[in-house]
Protein backbone atom coordinates (compact mmCIF):
# COMPACT_ATOMS: atom_id res chain seq x y z
CA UNK A 1 0.00 0.00 0.00
CA UNK A 2 1.35 4.09 -0.57
CA UNK A 3 0.45 6.95 1.02
CA UNK A 4 0.31 10.29 -0.48
CA UNK A 5 2.24 12.42 2.11
CA UNK A 6 0.71 15.65 0.84
CA UNK A 7 -1.88 14.74 2.08
CA UNK A 8 -0.94 14.04 5.31
CA UNK A 9 0.65 17.10 5.76
CA UNK A 10 -3.20 19.08 4.25
CA UNK A 11 -4.18 17.53 7.43
CA UNK A 12 -3.97 20.37 10.34
CA UNK A 13 -1.83 19.04 12.91
CA UNK A 14 -3.97 19.43 16.02
CA UNK A 15 -6.39 17.35 14.26
CA UNK A 16 -4.93 14.83 12.88
CA UNK A 17 -7.29 11.94 11.87
CA UNK A 18 -6.15 8.39 11.02
CA UNK A 19 -8.63 5.68 10.27
CA UNK A 20 -7.27 2.57 11.51
CA UNK A 21 -10.02 -0.88 12.49
CA UNK A 22 -12.95 1.74 10.73
CA UNK A 23 -12.29 3.98 13.66
CA UNK A 24 -11.43 7.61 14.32
CA UNK A 25 -7.91 7.46 16.13
CA UNK A 26 -7.57 11.22 17.33
CA UNK A 27 -3.71 12.29 16.94
CA UNK A 28 -2.88 15.83 19.24
CA UNK A 29 0.87 15.03 19.58
CA UNK A 30 3.41 16.52 16.88
CA UNK A 31 5.67 13.73 17.70
CA UNK A 32 2.95 11.19 17.24
CA UNK A 33 2.16 12.63 13.71
CA UNK A 34 5.58 13.04 12.80
CA UNK A 35 6.29 9.12 13.89
CA UNK A 36 3.38 8.15 12.02
CA UNK A 37 4.16 9.97 8.73
CA UNK A 38 7.60 7.92 9.07
CA UNK A 39 5.28 4.80 9.66
CA UNK A 40 3.68 5.13 6.66
CA UNK A 41 5.98 6.26 4.28
CA UNK A 42 8.87 3.33 5.20
CA UNK A 43 5.97 0.89 4.93
CA UNK A 44 5.43 2.42 1.49
CA UNK A 45 8.63 1.29 0.91
CA UNK A 46 9.66 -1.98 2.38
CA UNK A 47 7.36 -4.80 2.06
CA UNK A 48 8.31 -8.53 3.12
CA UNK A 49 9.41 -10.74 0.23
CA UNK A 50 6.50 -12.70 0.57
CA UNK A 51 3.99 -10.20 -0.06
CA UNK A 52 6.19 -8.42 -2.87
CA UNK A 53 5.56 -12.05 -4.79
CA UNK A 54 1.93 -11.83 -4.41
CA UNK A 55 1.89 -8.21 -5.78
CA UNK A 56 4.20 -9.12 -8.76
CA UNK A 57 3.77 -12.91 -9.61
CA UNK A 58 0.55 -11.83 -11.76
CA UNK A 59 3.01 -10.34 -14.15
CA UNK A 60 4.19 -13.36 -15.16
CA UNK A 61 0.41 -15.17 -15.81
CA UNK A 62 -0.68 -15.82 -19.36
CA UNK A 63 -3.60 -17.40 -21.03
CA UNK A 64 -3.05 -20.87 -21.02
CA UNK A 65 -5.45 -21.78 -23.58
CA UNK A 66 -2.74 -19.62 -26.10
CA UNK A 67 -2.25 -22.19 -28.85
CA UNK A 68 1.59 -22.73 -29.27
CA UNK A 69 1.48 -23.17 -33.27
CA UNK A 70 4.78 -25.13 -33.30
CA UNK A 71 7.12 -25.78 -35.64
CA UNK A 72 9.83 -28.04 -35.66
CA UNK A 73 12.95 -28.68 -38.08
CA UNK A 74 15.91 -31.40 -37.42
CA UNK A 75 18.66 -29.86 -37.14
CA UNK A 76 21.32 -32.88 -36.12
CA UNK A 77 21.17 -36.67 -35.58
CA UNK A 78 23.48 -38.72 -33.99
CA UNK A 79 23.25 -42.23 -32.70
CA UNK A 80 21.80 -41.38 -29.36
CA UNK A 81 20.42 -37.99 -30.06
CA UNK A 82 18.29 -35.74 -32.12
CA UNK A 83 18.69 -32.29 -32.09
CA UNK A 84 15.33 -29.71 -33.23
CA UNK A 85 15.06 -26.27 -33.88
CA UNK A 86 11.81 -25.26 -32.91
CA UNK A 87 9.30 -21.95 -32.77
CA UNK A 88 6.65 -21.28 -30.63
CA UNK A 89 4.13 -18.41 -29.76
CA UNK A 90 4.21 -16.82 -26.83
CA UNK A 91 2.78 -13.66 -25.40
CA UNK A 92 2.69 -10.08 -26.82
CA UNK A 93 3.23 -11.58 -30.33
CA UNK A 94 6.46 -13.22 -29.92
CA UNK A 95 7.75 -16.47 -31.89
CA UNK A 96 10.31 -17.56 -29.51
CA UNK A 97 13.24 -19.82 -31.01
CA UNK A 98 14.36 -22.73 -28.99
CA UNK A 99 16.43 -25.79 -29.65
CA UNK A 100 15.65 -28.88 -28.20
CA UNK A 101 17.79 -32.43 -27.56
CA UNK A 102 16.39 -35.39 -27.25
CA UNK A 103 18.37 -38.55 -26.29
CA UNK A 104 16.67 -41.63 -28.46
CA UNK A 105 16.35 -43.65 -25.24
CA UNK A 106 13.14 -46.02 -24.41
CA UNK A 107 10.41 -45.10 -22.30
CA UNK A 108 10.01 -41.50 -21.28
CA UNK A 109 12.61 -39.06 -20.22
CA UNK A 110 13.14 -36.14 -17.83
CA UNK A 111 14.03 -32.73 -19.20
CA UNK A 112 15.97 -29.65 -17.97
CA UNK A 113 15.21 -26.13 -18.77
CA UNK A 114 18.38 -23.85 -19.68
CA UNK A 115 18.70 -20.20 -19.72
CA UNK A 116 21.96 -19.00 -21.46
CA UNK A 117 23.85 -16.08 -19.37
CA UNK A 118 24.27 -12.20 -20.81
CA UNK A 119 25.22 -12.06 -24.44
CA UNK A 120 24.71 -15.88 -25.36
CA UNK A 121 22.23 -18.03 -26.52
CA UNK A 122 20.37 -21.02 -27.10
CA UNK A 123 23.30 -22.67 -28.98
CA UNK A 124 25.29 -22.85 -25.57
CA UNK A 125 23.61 -26.15 -25.20
CA UNK A 126 24.87 -27.63 -27.92
CA UNK A 127 28.45 -28.50 -26.37
CA UNK A 128 26.21 -30.34 -23.54
CA UNK A 129 24.10 -32.63 -26.38
CA UNK A 130 26.45 -36.28 -26.10
CA UNK A 131 25.94 -35.73 -22.15
CA UNK A 132 22.65 -34.97 -22.50
CA UNK A 133 21.87 -38.41 -24.29
CA UNK A 134 24.39 -40.57 -22.63
CA UNK A 135 22.42 -39.78 -19.29
CA UNK A 136 19.29 -39.54 -20.89
CA UNK A 137 18.28 -35.97 -20.60
CA UNK A 138 16.09 -33.93 -22.66
CA UNK A 139 17.16 -30.35 -23.32
CA UNK A 140 15.41 -27.34 -24.24
CA UNK A 141 17.05 -23.69 -24.23
CA UNK A 142 15.30 -20.16 -25.63
CA UNK A 143 16.67 -17.07 -26.85
CA UNK A 144 16.07 -14.64 -24.55
CA UNK A 145 14.57 -11.50 -25.58
CA UNK A 146 17.13 -9.46 -28.02
CA UNK A 147 19.31 -12.13 -27.78
CA UNK A 148 20.40 -14.95 -30.36
CA UNK A 149 17.37 -14.54 -33.10
CA UNK A 150 16.06 -12.16 -30.98
CA UNK A 151 18.56 -9.64 -31.42
CA UNK A 152 17.94 -5.94 -32.25
CA UNK A 153 19.86 -3.26 -33.33
CA UNK A 154 19.86 -0.96 -30.16
CA UNK A 155 17.88 -2.73 -27.68
CA UNK A 156 19.56 -4.75 -24.64
CA UNK A 157 18.40 -7.08 -21.57
CA UNK A 158 20.48 -4.93 -19.39
CA UNK A 159 19.95 -1.42 -20.58
CA UNK A 160 19.24 2.29 -19.25
CA UNK A 161 15.86 2.00 -20.66
CA UNK A 162 14.74 0.52 -17.20
CA UNK A 163 10.88 0.32 -18.14
CA UNK A 164 11.86 -1.70 -21.30
CA UNK A 165 14.50 -4.14 -19.47
CA UNK A 166 11.81 -4.71 -16.93
CA UNK A 167 9.20 -5.23 -19.77
CA UNK A 168 11.96 -7.78 -21.80
CA UNK A 169 12.55 -9.53 -18.44
CA UNK A 170 9.16 -10.44 -17.83
CA UNK A 171 8.59 -11.29 -21.58
CA UNK A 172 11.68 -13.50 -21.05
CA UNK A 173 10.10 -15.73 -18.34
CA UNK A 174 6.68 -16.00 -19.60
CA UNK A 175 8.56 -17.76 -22.63
CA UNK A 176 10.54 -20.18 -20.09
CA UNK A 177 7.17 -20.84 -19.29
CA UNK A 178 5.70 -21.51 -22.78
CA UNK A 179 8.86 -23.47 -23.54
CA UNK A 180 7.13 -25.97 -20.64
CA UNK A 181 4.04 -25.95 -22.27
CA UNK A 182 5.67 -27.12 -25.31
CA UNK A 183 7.76 -30.12 -23.98
CA UNK A 184 4.28 -31.13 -22.25
CA UNK A 185 3.30 -31.62 -26.21
CA UNK A 186 6.26 -33.86 -26.33
CA UNK A 187 5.65 -37.76 -25.35
CA UNK A 188 9.08 -38.90 -25.18
CA UNK A 189 8.86 -36.28 -22.44
CA UNK A 190 8.01 -36.97 -19.02
CA UNK A 191 6.07 -33.98 -17.93
CA UNK A 192 6.30 -34.82 -13.87
CA UNK A 193 10.11 -35.01 -13.94
CA UNK A 194 11.26 -31.28 -15.72
CA UNK A 195 14.30 -29.82 -14.04
CA UNK A 196 16.02 -25.79 -14.48
CA UNK A 197 19.44 -24.75 -14.88
CA UNK A 198 21.15 -21.60 -16.00
CA UNK A 199 23.94 -19.37 -15.29
CA UNK A 200 24.38 -15.98 -14.14
CA UNK A 201 21.79 -14.06 -15.88
CA UNK A 202 19.93 -17.32 -16.53
CA UNK A 203 20.33 -17.59 -12.69
CA UNK A 204 18.81 -13.99 -12.21
CA UNK A 205 15.85 -15.04 -14.47
CA UNK A 206 15.55 -18.24 -13.58
CA UNK A 207 15.14 -18.00 -10.42
CA UNK A 208 11.86 -15.58 -11.18
CA UNK A 209 10.95 -18.31 -13.29
CA UNK A 210 10.93 -21.20 -10.62
CA UNK A 211 9.43 -19.23 -8.18
CA UNK A 212 6.58 -18.16 -10.79
CA UNK A 213 6.18 -21.66 -12.33
CA UNK A 214 4.66 -24.72 -10.45
CA UNK A 215 5.71 -27.42 -12.95
CA UNK A 216 9.76 -27.18 -12.21
CA UNK A 217 10.62 -29.90 -9.74
CA UNK A 218 14.49 -29.17 -8.82
CA UNK A 219 16.40 -26.27 -10.17
CA UNK A 220 20.15 -25.50 -10.19
CA UNK A 221 21.15 -21.34 -10.12
CA UNK A 222 24.80 -20.71 -11.30
CA UNK A 223 26.67 -17.42 -10.39
CA UNK A 224 22.78 -16.14 -9.75
CA UNK A 225 22.42 -13.32 -7.79
CA UNK A 226 19.30 -11.07 -6.01
CA UNK A 227 18.84 -7.64 -4.61
CA UNK A 228 18.92 -5.44 -8.10
CA UNK A 229 19.57 -2.46 -6.63
CA UNK A 230 23.13 -4.13 -5.51
CA UNK A 231 23.91 -5.65 -8.39
CA UNK A 232 23.70 -2.61 -10.56
CA UNK A 233 25.70 -0.46 -7.37
CA UNK A 234 28.05 -3.27 -7.51
CA UNK A 235 28.17 -5.44 -10.79
CA UNK A 236 31.55 -5.13 -13.05
CA UNK A 237 29.56 -6.79 -16.03
CA UNK A 238 30.82 -3.93 -18.79
CA UNK A 239 26.64 -3.36 -19.77
CA UNK A 240 26.35 -1.92 -16.05
CA UNK A 241 28.35 1.30 -16.22
CA UNK A 242 26.02 2.99 -18.53
CA UNK A 243 23.40 2.22 -16.22
CA UNK A 244 25.17 3.56 -13.49
CA UNK A 245 25.99 6.64 -15.04
CA UNK A 246 22.35 7.21 -16.72
CA UNK A 247 21.10 6.97 -12.58
CA UNK A 248 23.84 9.80 -11.23
CA UNK A 249 22.33 12.06 -14.47
CA UNK A 250 18.83 11.22 -13.76
CA UNK A 251 19.26 11.72 -9.94
CA UNK A 252 17.97 8.51 -9.41
CA UNK A 253 18.68 6.70 -6.06
CA UNK A 254 18.96 3.65 -6.18
CA UNK A 255 16.47 3.15 -3.30
CA UNK A 256 13.82 4.72 -5.82
CA UNK A 257 15.91 2.33 -8.90
CA UNK A 258 14.86 -0.92 -5.99
CA UNK A 259 10.96 -0.48 -5.99
CA UNK A 260 11.45 0.14 -10.22
CA UNK A 261 13.23 -3.29 -10.08
CA UNK A 262 10.77 -5.14 -7.70
CA UNK A 263 8.59 -6.53 -9.65
CA UNK A 264 12.17 -8.11 -11.32
CA UNK A 265 14.19 -8.71 -8.51
CA UNK A 266 14.25 -12.64 -7.84
CA UNK A 267 14.67 -12.06 -4.05
CA UNK A 268 10.89 -11.81 -4.21
CA UNK A 269 10.30 -14.99 -5.82
CA UNK A 270 12.63 -17.74 -4.96
CA UNK A 271 10.73 -18.44 -1.60
CA UNK A 272 7.75 -19.31 -3.81
CA UNK A 273 10.02 -22.33 -4.78
CA UNK A 274 10.29 -24.06 -1.61
CA UNK A 275 9.31 -26.98 -0.61
CA UNK A 276 11.20 -28.05 -4.13
CA UNK A 277 14.98 -28.74 -3.86
CA UNK A 278 17.61 -25.96 -5.24
CA UNK A 279 20.69 -25.99 -5.09
CA UNK A 280 23.22 -22.69 -5.38
CA UNK A 281 26.83 -22.96 -7.37
CA UNK A 282 28.39 -19.27 -6.39
CA UNK A 283 31.34 -17.98 -6.58
CA UNK A 284 33.74 -16.30 -3.59
CA UNK A 285 35.22 -13.78 -5.22
CA UNK A 286 32.40 -12.82 -7.97
CA UNK A 287 32.54 -9.79 -8.94
CA UNK A 288 30.07 -10.10 -12.31
CA UNK A 289 27.15 -10.26 -10.53
CA UNK A 290 28.15 -9.95 -6.58
CA UNK A 291 28.78 -12.64 -4.17
CA UNK A 292 26.86 -10.98 -1.83
CA UNK A 293 23.83 -11.05 -4.44
CA UNK A 294 24.45 -14.75 -4.29
CA UNK A 295 24.11 -15.08 -0.73
CA UNK A 296 21.29 -12.77 -0.24
CA UNK A 297 19.40 -14.91 -2.84
CA UNK A 298 20.28 -17.94 -1.24
CA UNK A 299 19.10 -16.47 2.29
CA UNK A 300 15.59 -15.81 0.91
CA UNK A 301 15.40 -18.92 -0.79
CA UNK A 302 13.60 -21.83 1.25
CA UNK A 303 14.26 -25.62 2.36
CA UNK A 304 15.39 -27.43 1.23
CA UNK A 305 18.29 -25.77 -0.36
CA UNK A 306 21.98 -26.43 -0.50
CA UNK A 307 24.59 -23.80 -1.89
CA UNK A 308 28.70 -24.94 -2.82
CA UNK A 309 30.83 -22.09 -2.78
CA UNK A 310 34.00 -22.04 -4.79
CA UNK A 311 37.14 -20.09 -4.57
CA UNK A 312 36.63 -18.67 -7.78
CA UNK A 313 35.15 -15.16 -9.75
CA UNK A 314 32.26 -15.87 -11.94
CA UNK A 315 33.89 -18.25 -13.79
CA UNK A 316 32.99 -21.62 -11.88
CA UNK A 317 34.70 -24.88 -12.72
CA UNK A 318 32.24 -26.40 -14.60
CA UNK A 319 33.82 -30.10 -14.74
CA UNK A 320 32.86 -30.11 -10.99
CA UNK A 321 29.77 -28.02 -10.80
CA UNK A 322 28.55 -30.15 -14.33
CA UNK A 323 29.36 -33.45 -11.76
CA UNK A 324 27.38 -31.73 -8.63
CA UNK A 325 24.45 -30.79 -10.41
CA UNK A 326 23.99 -34.09 -12.36
CA UNK A 327 24.28 -36.10 -9.48
CA UNK A 328 21.41 -33.68 -7.75
CA UNK A 329 19.79 -34.36 -10.96
CA UNK A 330 19.83 -37.49 -10.68
CA UNK A 331 18.24 -37.68 -7.21
CA UNK A 332 15.70 -35.50 -8.11
CA UNK A 333 14.47 -36.58 -11.42
CA UNK A 334 15.24 -40.08 -11.23
CA UNK A 335 15.46 -41.25 -7.79
CA UNK A 336 18.23 -42.01 -7.89
CA UNK A 337 20.33 -42.29 -4.34
CA UNK A 338 23.90 -44.40 -5.43
CA UNK A 339 26.72 -44.92 -2.64
CA UNK A 340 28.98 -41.66 -2.60
CA UNK A 341 31.78 -43.86 -4.32
CA UNK A 342 29.43 -43.57 -7.23
CA UNK A 343 28.46 -40.17 -7.33
CA UNK A 344 29.81 -37.99 -10.23
CA UNK A 345 31.51 -36.14 -7.57
CA UNK A 346 33.32 -38.68 -6.19
CA UNK A 347 34.77 -40.03 -9.30
CA UNK A 348 35.77 -36.19 -10.35
CA UNK A 349 37.88 -35.93 -6.91
CA UNK A 350 38.74 -39.57 -7.58
CA UNK A 351 40.40 -39.00 -10.91
CA UNK A 352 41.61 -35.29 -10.22
CA UNK A 353 43.38 -35.81 -7.19
CA UNK A 354 43.08 -39.26 -5.06
CA UNK A 355 44.14 -41.37 -7.96
CA UNK A 356 47.43 -39.22 -8.95
CA UNK A 357 48.44 -39.18 -5.33
CA UNK A 358 47.75 -43.38 -5.18
CA UNK A 359 49.75 -43.52 -7.83
CA UNK A 360 52.44 -41.32 -6.73
CA UNK A 361 52.71 -43.22 -3.11
CA UNK A 362 52.69 -46.64 -5.16
CA UNK A 363 55.77 -45.47 -7.64
CA UNK A 364 57.94 -44.01 -4.70
CA UNK A 365 57.28 -47.60 -2.64
CA UNK A 366 58.65 -49.48 -6.34
CA UNK A 367 61.72 -47.45 -6.44
CA UNK A 368 62.44 -47.43 -3.03
CA UNK A 369 62.10 -51.49 -3.34
CA UNK A 370 63.78 -51.94 -6.36
CA UNK A 371 66.77 -49.62 -4.91
CA UNK A 372 66.51 -50.80 -1.46
CA UNK A 373 70.10 -52.14 -1.79
CA UNK A 374 71.87 -49.23 -3.14
CA UNK A 375 69.98 -47.13 -0.81
CA UNK A 376 71.20 -49.28 2.04
CA UNK A 377 74.88 -49.13 1.24
CA UNK A 378 74.27 -45.52 0.53
CA UNK A 379 72.79 -45.23 4.16
CA UNK A 380 75.83 -47.14 5.91
CA UNK A 381 78.55 -45.01 4.12
CA UNK A 382 76.36 -41.60 5.41
CA UNK A 383 76.65 -42.93 8.68
CA UNK A 384 80.27 -44.03 8.44
CA UNK A 385 81.82 -40.37 7.51
CA UNK A 386 79.10 -39.21 10.29
CA UNK A 387 81.07 -41.27 12.96
CA UNK A 388 84.36 -40.61 11.75
CA UNK A 389 83.62 -37.07 11.60
CA UNK A 390 82.66 -36.64 15.31
CA UNK A 391 85.61 -38.57 16.81
CA UNK A 392 87.84 -36.97 14.59
CA UNK A 393 89.29 -39.28 11.50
Amino acid sequence: MYYNLNTLHSIPRNNFIFLHSQNYLILNSRFSEAMLIVILYLSSIYTTPGALCLNHSNLYSYDKDMPLNAVEELVREGDKYVVYKVYFDSVNGERVPALLILPKAEGKVPCIVFLHGYGGSKEDILPLTDLAASEEYALIAVDAEYHGERKEEGKALYSTDIEDSVKSIIQTVIDLRRAVDYIETRPEIDPDRIGYVGGSMGGILGAIFIGVEPRIKAAALLVAGGNMSLMIRESQHSAIPPIREYLKLNNISYEELQRMLNPIDPINFIGNFSPRPVVFHLGRHDRIVPAEAGEQLYKHAGEPKTVYWYDSGHDLPLELVAARVLDFMDRELKNRRPMFYETREFKYWLSRYITPSIITVVAVLLLTYAFRRKIASAVRRIMTYTRSSQYGG
